[in-house]
């Protein structure tokens, strides 16, 4: 079992096909910025965890966009954060860098909708 994370927006249906593909488009930006985001956190070892790091790219704004770490033991160290990691890395990998730049990750949805 795997952690993840899904961002949705809700988006009024009447918005024309541009404004909806730009939601998508941000969507998908900030979740791959959030990838990175984690990626600076997540526990390290041999890399293993890290490298099944992933983003599922949303179609549709009602589908969102997910940040997935999928190993047998990424949630037991998503949830743990008394471990004691090694080089700053930490459990909470996903949930505290998102929360801590969701006005960036925001931005970045804004910015695709402005532009369109």
């Amino acid at each position: 079992m795997g952690v993840s994370v899904t961002v949705t927006v809700d988006v009024n249906p009447g918005l024309d096909g541009e404004i909806s593909a730009a939601t998508v488009q941000g969507l998908n930006l900030a979740a791959e910025r959030g990838l990175a985001l984690t990626a600076e956190r997540v526990p390290h070892d041999l890399g293993t965890l890290e490298e099944s790091g992933a983003v599922e790219h949303a179609s549709s704004p009602e589908d969102g966009a997910a940040i997935t770490y999928n190993t047998p033991y990424a949630v037991r160290l998503h949830e743990h954060p008394e471990y004691n990691f090694q080089k700053g890395r930490q459990g909470k990998y996903v949930e505290e860098p998102l929360l801590e730049h969701a006005d960036e990750l925001g931005a970045i949805i804004a910015a695709e909708v402005d532009r369109a």
